[in-house]
């Protein structure tokens, strides 16, 4: 069961690395970055936080190291988006990667 679960986290987190948290924190047809403050990155963490809850929960039990497994296989993949963004943000859109959003570009 424990390989399972590390083939179905292989393909879900890296799912959520490359496609669902990039297109959530930049826009998809300009690259403008938007932040990790919007509806959309708090559903794609909410919904991690549940599937990986219910994926490792009950194989492992309720225990400090299960919830600081949780909470690593929820945040990993918005650490490697961000990482993502930065490192192809030129090759996608011909701008370099730039943190601010339109919200501080406007006032």
């Amino acid at each position: 069961m424990a390989s399972s679960i590390f083939l179905i986290n292989g393909f879900i987190l890296s799912l959520f690395a490359t496609w669902f948290i990039p297109s959530a924190i930049r826009d998809s047809k300009s690259g403008i970055y938007k932040g990790f403050r919007n509806k959309l990155i708090y559903c794609h963490f909410g919904f991690l936080l549940i599937f990986e809850w219910n994926l490792l929960f009950p194989q492992m039990g309720m225990s400090l190291m299960t919830v600081a497994r949780i909470l690593f296989c929820t945040l990993l993949p918005f650490a490697m988006a961000f990482l993502y963004v930065k490192m192809t943000q030129k090759q996608m859109f011909g701008t370099e990667f730039s943190m601010k959003s339109n919200e501080s570009e406007g006032k």
